[in-house]
């Protein structure tokens, strides 16, 4: 895709600390195709819709709220069925093999991630939409339970290929150069 013809939209996103499941990702949950839907009918508008905006700002913060407090379900819940994570090739050297294609093999990698780290804290700093992906720039701290060892204020980044209302591909990065440079944007 031509950078050109892309619109491109950033915007802040912050999260909240102690956050409890809000009647929106009970909702999800509970009627997931329902949702799948309204994620299709909302990212039809164009970036620059401010409906779009607000709706891509609060379904990242509640995704990455949810990971925070330890809920993978609605952090999860669209994502598509055989969706495929590509891990930067730092991450091999941590002892956690990556996942195999899938939601549940997903969220099973988040799980061991968590195991494994301990405290594990993403804050969030901007959203962009690029119509079909949305780059999630952040940091995230973690500590190693049993070692102490852990990462303070680590870069990350995250693409997202979003395809009829579902992640089908999401893509980490530990350097928001190299998230930037792979979404066909630079700093």
């Amino acid at each position: 895709m031509s950078q050109e013809n892309v619109e491109v939209v950033r915007q802040r996103v912050t999260l909240r600390t102690h956050t409890r499941r809000r009647l929106e990702e009970r909702l999800v949950l509970r009627f997931p195709r329902a949702a799948v839907v309204l994620v299709r009918v909302v990212l039809r508008l164009p970036p620059r819709s401010r409906l779009r905006q607000a709706y891509v700002r609060h379904a990242v913060q509640l995704g990455f709220e949810s990971l925070n407090r330890d809920d993978l379900e609605p952090a999860f819940a669209l994502y598509h069925p055989e969706v495929r994570l590509d891990l930067p090739k730092e991450f091999v050297g941590l002892g956690l093999d990556p996942p195999e294609r899938g939601r549940e093999e997903r969220v099973s990698f988040e799980r061991r991630w968590n195991s494994e780290w301990g405290r594990l804290r993403y804050e969030s700093e901007e959203v962009i939409d690029l119509g079909d992906r949305l780059v999630l720039i952040g940091r995230f701290e973690a500590t190693g339970p049993s070692s102490g060892a852990g990462f303070d204020n680590q870069q990350f980044a995250e693409i997202f290929t979003i395809s009829a209302g579902r992640v089908i591909r999401e893509q980490a990065f530990f350097d928001h150069a190299d998230a930037l440079e792979a979404a066909g944007l630079s700093e």
